[in-house]
């Protein structure tokens, strides 16, 4: 490895062409490091003795034949070097714009954009895919229409708008010169022998920080055979883009859990330390790290489906993976993912799990989270027993496995029993989501074919959560402590869509009135239309009937 201290004049000139290699991340400057940039560049350009220094830039010689420009992957500095060429974009049009004649308005095309005459590696500057139309279209046009949300666009925009109210060449002229002539960099260029992920992994520049998938694509990719770029672009289109267009903000947590399938949950600081050791044993070449990425992109497509249940074929699967979602529970993930694996499998292959097998898993898995939602129990200690259980399931028998594991569990793993159940139920009191899910899925059951589409209603409190005198006259003398007591339990709760209007109505009022609950679609409030009055005892009534409902739907019998 060399290095040398170098202006961005020398650094850009030459027939030379810097290849952002298509696994790195795009372009992704915000707006305050665009206006650090334009900061430093004008303190600059107003001291002609100050020199600024911009960082280092790390890249890797590619053999290139002759006749072709010296080409170098970019292997730290690409955001700062993207940012670099679309400034200078926008200088060379101003200066156009101003003056289509001036003598020198090739100089920045010609000098530091392109390779003039080698059409065919016209660009120095090759960005990454998601980028690279954009940036060339800048590029070839002194006039770009920016009718685009790409972050590029704004970058233009951005340095256009600076240097139009400049209003004359020779400032323009300026700014180009202090930008070319004191912009120092450290130009730091890879030998024979030398890794580039290990240099890659110790450095980041003076950009923003990368994310744990960030360098687990670059660690991936990094791993090819660097002068192969056609088989890095292959596998990037066909593998890695796909999944990171479908997971986008959930690829570090799909990640985590696949890491987690056979053991230990990582902690998020640690899921690339983790991969990496994980895989610097596994991955011994670029063929397996190629079944690798095969494996990850397979996995990403379970996890959509997680997240986007309505992507899931089989109806009944597609519901469980709809229920789990609307529990805002993850913690199974990582079993779910071994579980759907094996669902997936062709009809030979060992392992395969049927569809029947697969939806009692589900279900058992649904019936242990509820409970334990029901009653409270912290999910932490999740995190850790979760990814173990698969490698302990009976591949013979895995639902009944399965049930007896969440069965045997103990502590802060276990799931409550039958009377632990019923206690929580009745006079617990669940958190919102918890209860919203019991409610929603009790007017399910056993089969409504004329289910309300529950996103339309509303947690309603048939006591009122503000009692009237009226109320306090039904409710009797002990009123304040049957308030205190049963208001948040499930008995007093139900679902509405007419939560403002009913307020806190006497029940009677509730009851009778238009779209009351003796007029309401939903079985939950057909029910509540059989009693006269509201009290204590209907809440415990009701509480009651709900329960017996509940134990059918979440048994582990």
């Amino acid at each position: 490895m060399k290095a040398n201290d170098t202006k961005i004049e020398t650094f850009l000139q030459g027939s030379k062409q810097f290849v952002v290699p298509l696994f790195q991340r795009t372009y992704s400057w915000e707006k305050e490091d665009i206006e650090k940039l334009w900061t430093d560049l004008k303190a600059t350009r107003d001291d002609p003795d100050y020199i600024h220094f911009f960082g280092s830039f790390v890249t890797m010689p590619i053999p290139t034949g002759p006749g072709i420009p010296d080409e170098y992957i970019v292997i730290d500095g690409q955001q700062r070097l993207t940012t670099i060429f679309t400034l200078l974009v926008a200088l060379r049009n101003q200066i156009i714009h101003l003056d289509p004649d001036y003598l020198n308005k090739d100089e920045i095309d010609e000098m530091y954009l392109i390779n003039k005459f080698q059409p065919q590696f016209k660009y120095k500057l090759i960005p990454t895919q998601a980028d690279r139309t954009i940036f060339n279209n800048l590029v070839d046009d002194p006039d770009p229409f920016l009718d685009n949300t790409h972050m590029l666009f704004d970058v233009y925009d951005y340095f256009k708008n600076k240097f139009s109210s400049l209003g004359s060449i020779d400032k323009l002229i300026e700014y180009k010169d202090a930008l070319l002539s004191r912009f120092m960099v450290v130009d730091i260029y890879l030998e024979s022998g030398d890794d580039p992920y290990l240099i890659f992994e110790s450095l980041n520049g003076t950009g923003k920080p990368l994310t744990q998938s960030d360098l687990i694509r670059n660690y991936l990719f990094m791993r090819f055979d660097q002068n192969d770029q056609d088989s890095q672009e292959r596998y990037y289109r066909k593998l890695w883009y796909p999944m990171q267009q479908e997971l986008q903000d959930n690829l570090e947590y799909f990640i985590r859990h696949f890491l987690s399938i056979n053991g230990v949950l990582p902690n998020f600081n640690k899921i690339y330390s983790v991969f990496k050791e994980k895989y610097d044993v596994e991955a011994k070449n670029q063929d397996d790290v190629i079944k690798l990425m095969e494996e990850l992109h397979r996995y990403a497509g379970y996890y959509a489906k997680f997240l986007n249940p309505e992507k899931e074929s089989n109806e009944n699967i597609r519901s469980y993976f709809g229920k789990f979602k609307r529990l805002e529970v993850t913690t199974p993930y990582p079993l779910l993912l071994a579980l759907y694996n094996d669902y997936t499998k062709k009809s030979d292959e060992k392992g395969r799990i049927e569809t029947e097998v697969f939806l009692e898993c589900l279900k058992s898995i649904e019936t242990y989270v509820l409970r334990r939602a029901v009653c409270k129990i912290p999910v932490n200690a999740l995190n850790q027993y979760l990814p173990t259980i698969y490698s302990s399931l009976n591949p013979e028998n895995m639902s009944e496995s399965l049930k007896d594991m969440f069965k045997n569990a103990k502590g802060s793993r276990r799931m409550p029993d039958s009377e632990e159940f019923k206690k929580c139920f009745k006079d617990g009191i669940m958190p919102k989501k918890t209860i919203r899910y019991v409610l929603e899925e009790i007017e399910k059951y056993p089969d409504n074919k004329e289910l309300v589409d529950p996103s339309t209603l509303q947690i309603e409190h048939i006591m009122p959560q503000t009692l009237t005198d009226e109320w306090k006259n039904e409710l009797g003398a002990d009123w304040e402590l049957i308030h205190k007591k049963y208001l948040e339990t499930i008995g007093n709760l139900t679902l509405t869509g007419y939560n403002p209007e009913y307020s806190n109505k006497p029940f009677k009022e509730k009851n009778s009135m238009e779209n009351g609950f003796k007029k309401s679609g939903l079985r939950l409030n057909a029910y509540l239309s059989t009693f006269d009055t509201w009290n204590k005892e209907g809440i415990m009534k009701r509480a009651n009937y709900l329960l017996r409902i509940a134990l059918e739907l979440w048994n582990m019998d």
